[in-house]
């Protein structure tokens, strides 16, 4: 009896090891990722897809609004919700001061390429406008910098 628990043990634990590794990959590339962060690219923007991104995400082609992303409190199959920092530009001319306002992000609107799921949204909402600016939603586009625009 001791010899055939071993032996199942052991089989197991060889299953595990031989398609863990096959199981996790099969289960990521369910989840979507976010293209375009910190920016666009000259060519296809479906490079470097992250999920749970943190730092920049450039938005304004003239550099005038960005979000620093700070953590996500849920990334799912159909969307992801988080905390972000907005950076707003204030003046004009010479002038480069900027206004700054906590967000919050929600990515969703599922797409596909190339069998990877990804969010083609991002909705910003904020409590106070800052510089003029108000909550609004982003659209991912494939081409061209930055590659979320308004």
């Amino acid at each position: 009896m001791r010899t055939f628990i071993a032996a199942a043990v052991l089989a197991v634990a060889a299953t595990v090891m031989v398609t863990g590794p096959v199981a996790v990959a099969a289960s990521a590339s369910s989840v979507p990722v976010a293209y375009g962060v910190p920016y666009g690219h000259t060519g296809s923007n479906f490079v470097h897809g992250k999920v749970r991104p943190t730092g920049r995400l450039m938005w304004t082609g003239d550099g005038s609004a960005w979000f620093n992303i700070h953590s996500w409190s849920w990334w799912g199959r159909k969307g992801a919700w988080g905390s972000a920092t907005v950076h707003v530009r204030s003046c004009w001319g010479s002038c480069f001061r900027y206004k700054t306002e906590h967000t919050t992000l929600h990515f969703y609107r599922v797409g596909t390429h190339n069998g990877q799921r990804y969010f083609t949204r991002l909705h910003f909402y904020l409590a106070h406008k800052v510089a003029g600016l108000g909550s609004g939603t982003l659209r991912f586009f494939s081409h061209g910098t930055p590659a979320w625009y308004y």
